[in-house]
C-alpha cells in the first residue's frame, strides 16, 4: 500500500519505469533482427553468380539429356560456320567438287599444290560434316554393323537410308583418292597430312597404305614441260619417310577398324620402309656421329693445354698420353651408351627381337618393332596371364608375319612364370 500510494503520488516516476520496460524490448528485437541478418548474409550469394560447390556438383550428376543437347548445340554451331555441308546442299557441295576434280586432273600442266590443297580441304570439310553427326544419339543406333558408312549419320538427324549414306561416303573417299593417285600430282607432305585426314573421317584406313607407299615411289612430274614428263622418285630419300605422328594416326584407326591386313601394311609402308630408317638415323644418330668425329681434336687440344699449365719438360710425350687417355675415357663411356641404349627392352611387352639381331638394327627398327608389338596387344587376350592361349587364322598369321620380319611373338622364358 505504501508502494501504491508512492506511485499514485508520483506520477512522473511511475512513466519512466514504463518507458525502460519498454526501451527493453526494443532493444531484444533490434539484437534479434541484427543476428538473422548476420546469419543469412553467410547463404548469400552475389547476383548471376553461381557457387563452385554447386558447379561441380552439377557438373558431376549432369543429366543424359543435357548432354546430348549439349552435343546438338555444338553441332548445330559447327553448321552455321560451315554452311556448305548441310543437309540441304550437301549433293550440291559434292557435285560441284567433283566438277572441280574433274576440271583439275584435265589439265595439260602439273597442277600447283595450291589447287590441289584447295579441292582436297573442300573434301575434309565434307567429311567433317558427316563425322560431326557421329555425336547425335541417333549415330549410336546406326553404328551397328560396323561399316565405315554406318559409322557416319544421316545428315542433320534425317533418316537416310544406308545405301545413300554410303555412297556419299564412298564418293567423297574415291574422289580424295583418285586426286592423289593421278600421275600429275605430286605429293607433298601437306598433301599427304590433308588425305589422311580425309580418310579417317570417313573410318576408311584401307586406302592408307596405298598411297604411303606412292608417296616414296611415285614418279615426280617436272612442271613446264609438254608434254609432262616424268622423274623418278628415290626410294631411299629421307625425305620420303612418313612422319611418325601420320603412322601413328593410322595404324590407330586400323587397329581401331579391327582390319588386321591394313595394319600390317601400313607398318610396311611407313616403319619399315627404307626411307624412315635413313631418315631416322639422320636425324638422330647424326649429332653423336659428329660428337664422335669432334672427340679426338678436343681431346688433342685438351691434353696440349694441360701439358703446357704442368710445365713437364717432355711436352710432346706428355700431350699423347693425355690424349690417349681421353679418347679412352670418351670411347668407354660412348660404348656403354650404346649398349645400354640399343638393349634396353622395358618397352617390350609380346614382341621382342630374335637372338643375333644386330644392336644397330634394334635401334633403327625399334618402332616397327613397338607397332607390331601394338597390334599383338590388341587382337590377342588382354589378361596377361592368358597371354600365349591364342590361336585362330589371323594369329597364326601374324605369328607368322612377326618371325619372318627378325622378331618372336610371346618368347616363352619372358612369359608369366617362366622366368
Amino acid at each position: 500500500m505504501q508502494l501504491v500510494d508512492k506511485m499514485q503520488l508520483n506520477p512522473i516516476s511511475r512513466s519512466k519505469a514504463v518507458c525502460q520496460l519498454c526501451r527493453f524490448h526494443l532493444t531484444q528485437k533490434r539484437s534479434q533482427a541484427r543476428q538473422f541478418q548476420a546469419f543469412a548474409a553467410r547463404f548469400r550469394t552475389q547476383p548471376n553468380r553461381t557457387p563452385k560447390s554447386l558447379c561441380t556438383v552439377s557438373k558431376c550428376i549432369q543429366p543424359q539429356w543435357s548432354r546430348q543437347r549439349a552435343s546438338r548445340i555444338t553441332i548445330q554451331r559447327w553448321q552455321s560456320t560451315n554452311p556448305h555441308v548441310s543437309a540441304g546442299n550437301i549433293a550440291i557441295s559434292v557435285k560441284e567438287v567433283r566438277q572441280e576434280t574433274d576440271n583439275l586432273l584435265k589439265q595439260e600442266e602439273v597442277p600447283s599444290e595450291g589447287e590441289i590443297l584447295a579441292v582436297l580441304e573442300k573434301l575434309q570439310k565434307l567429311a567433317d560434316g558427316l563425322s560431326m553427326k557421329e555425336t547425335t544419339p541417333e549415330s549410336r543406333d546406326a553404328n551397328r554393323d560396323g561399316t565405315p558408312a554406318s559409322a557416319l549419320l544421316s545428315l542433320d538427324g534425317k533418316p537416310v537410308s544406308s545405301m545413300s549414306l554410303k555412297q556419299t561416303v564412298e564418293l567423297i573417299s574415291n574422289l580424295a583418292h583418285r586426286i592423289v593417285r593421278h600421275p600429275t600430282v605430286f605429293i607433298t607432305p601437306t598433301i599427304l597430312n590433308t588425305y589422311t585426314n580425309i580418310q579417317l573421317r570417313l573410318h576408311r584406313p584401307s586406302l592408307l597404305p596405298e598411297i604411303f607407299d606412292l608417296y616414296a615411289s611415285k614418279p615426280i612430274p617436272q612442271p613446264n614441260t609438254h608434254p609432262i614428263q616424268y622423274q623418278p622418285s628415290q626410294l631411299h630419300a629421307p625425305a620420303n619417310a612418313i612422319p611418325v605422328p601420320l603412322a601413328t594416326r593410322a595404324l590407330t584407326a586400323a587397329i581401331t577398324a579391327k582390319d588386321l591386313p591394313t595394319a600390317l601394311s601400313l607398318i610396311e609402308t611407313s616403319y619399315r620402309a627404307p626411307a624412315y630408317r635413313r631418315a631416322k638415323a639422320l636425324k638422330s644418330a647424326a649429332p653423336a656421329v659428329l660428337a664422335c668425329g669432334l672427340t679426338p681434336i678436343a681431346s688433342y687440344a685438351t691434353a696440349t693445354h694441360l701439358s703446357a699449365f704442368l710445365g713437364l719438360n717432355d711436352g710432346a710425350s706428355s700431350t699423347g698420353v693425355f690424349a690417349a687417355g681421353l679418347l679412352t675415357y670418351a670411347g668407354v663411356v660412348a660404348a656403354m651408351g650404346y649398349v645400354a641404349l640399343t638393349t634396353a627392352n622395358d618397352q617390350m611387352r609380346r614382341v621382342t627381337w630374335t637372338d643375333g639381331t644386330a644392336l644397330w638394327a634394334r635401334w633403327v627398327r625399334e618402332e616397327e618393332r613397338a607397332a607390331a608389338d601394338a597390334v599383338a596387344l590388341a587382337w590377342g587376350f588382354r589378361g596377361r596371364e592368358r597371354w600365349g592361349e591364342e590361336e585362330g587364322p589371323e594369329w597364326e598369321f601374324l605369328r607368322e608375319w612377326i618371325g619372318e620380319r627378325g622378331m618372336v611373338l610371346d618368347r616363352v622364358s619372358l612369359m608369366e612364370g617362366m622366368e
